[in-house]
């Protein structure tokens, strides 16, 4: 090819490639709310009509979401970002994060809109899609002139009241119920509430939202707030936040955004918490169900009728999961005959799973649940979970956390078990 005909294709790909506004620096701004909490925002300014509003997560603010900013400016979407438990001095739990109000989101929405004249956006994930549903009920509250605010674009939102024991069912906090305004779910197909999404579209709907939702295959929970050696599905994911926010931002905004608030419901039932060893004695979620172990074989949990069963359902990327297991190991040669571990993996790979049963040992079967079905059936919502079965299949204890499964207590309640009569 000739000189020119090279320069005149560099020309096209030149002009074909988008146009991104040059990026100004980040600056900090602060926004006192009617409490008199003074919030810190970090601005990536730009000259487009939008703005989103990023509550930062639980765990605070991720060297991802500098580059977020930075990209989001350069497509002419200015920026806030904000960390609600730093401004209240809170620490960083799950109770703290579930115990903030919407005052203060309510109150960085109206400053967005005053100080730049722009249409906002909320962004949040996980815990804090909680305070961003009460931050828009809020605002509605508030009376506002003009319907500025499109909605909030939620990433895997965690929108239960409190973890419920093992087996119990989910209770979402009343706000998602009372939620008009429109939302934009980005979910993980190997997120924990991918089999639970149904149920969250149907209590967001009982409010009036408008709600889309974008499927985010390959990862799971928190891909783009992974601190250490994330996954190459999780960066090429998370590099494609931006794009997928700016969608949010034109979806959100080509449906009306009502300035009434919908009447906020009580809640359907008590949520069934606890921690350690919880006594139960009910059927099984689902009489039987079959996967293939590691290695391809088939097993049912029928298999193991008669026995006393630990069902323990886990994943190796969660560390208390992969700390419990010794114990387990411990506890099965303890009890011997007449007791067994069926262990059930929550969407890794087979090959995944064999390399870690080469670094870690694990001396009871390992069955692949690689959709994650039959986690959802059991209804798992935190991991580990785990079930004892007495010999006639009953859910004797759930438990859903990790535990010394060898202790003295835990051994003589199952002892107990083996004796019954099936």
């Amino acid at each position: 090819m000739s000189v020119l005909p090279r320069l005149g294709l560099l020309l096209c790909l030149i002009l074909a490639a988008p146009v991104l506004a040059d990026v100004a620096e980040p600056r900090s701004m602060t926004v006192t709310d009617p409490a008199g909490v003074e919030l810190d925002v970090t601005v990536y300014p730009a000259e487009g009509e939008r703005l989103y509003l990023w509550l930062l997560p639980q765990a605070g603010a991720h060297a991802n979401h500098a580059e977020f900013g930075r990209e989001l400016a350069a497509l002419g979407i200015e920026v806030w970002q904000v960390d609600l438990l730093d401004a209240h001095f809170l620490p960083r739990t799950n109770e703290s994060m579930r115990s903030l109000d919407g005052v203060s989101v309510a109150a960085l929405l109206r400053a967005a809109h005053e100080e730049t004249g722009k249409e906002v956006m909320l962004v949040a994930s996980g815990r804090p899609a909680i305070t961003a549903l009460r931050g828009l009920r809020q605002w509605q509250e508030d009376g506002p002139e003009a319907a500025y605010v499109l909605g909030a674009a939620l990433a895997f939102p965690n929108l239960m009241v409190d973890t419920p024991v093992a087996g119990a069912p989910a209770e979402f906090v009343d706000v998602v119920r009372a939620t008009s305004l429109p939302v934009f779910l980005l979910q993980p197909t190997q997120g924990v509430y991918r089999w639970h999404l149904d149920e969250i579209l149907t209590d967001l709907r009982r409010g009036g939202s408008a709600v889309f939702v974008r499927m985010i295959p390959g990862v799971r929970d928190f891909y783009y707030l992974r601190r250490s050696d994330p996954e190459p599905e999780e960066v090429a994911m998370a590099a494609r936040l931006p794009a997928q926010l700016l969608q949010a931002g034109r979806l959100l905004a080509s449906v009306p955004s009502p300035l009434a608030a919908a009447p906020m419901p009580e809640l359907a039932h008590e949520v069934e918490a606890g921690r350690g060893l919880v006594a139960r004695d009910h059927p099984p979620p689902v009489a039987d169900f079959t996967l293939t172990d590691h290695l391809g074989d088939e097993q049912s949990l029928s298999d193991y009728a008669d026995q006393v069963v630990l069902l323990n359902f886990w994943a190796s990327w969660c560390p208390p999961c992969v700390q419990e297991i010794p114990s387990m190991n411990r506890m099965a040669e303890i009890l011997g005959k007449g007791f067994a571990i069926v262990s059930v993996n929550y969407q890794e790979s087979a090959e995944h799973i064999s390399a870690f049963m080469d670094e870690v040992q694990v001396d009871f079967p390992v069955l692949m649940d690689f959709d994650g079905r039959v986690a959802a059936d059991w209804r798992v919502f935190a991991f580990p979970s785990s079930f004892i079965l007495g010999r006639d299949g009953r859910v004797r204890y759930s438990v859903n956390s990790a535990i010394e499964w060898d202790d003295p207590d835990v051994i003589n309640r199952v002892r107990t078990l083996m004796t019954e009569p099936e």
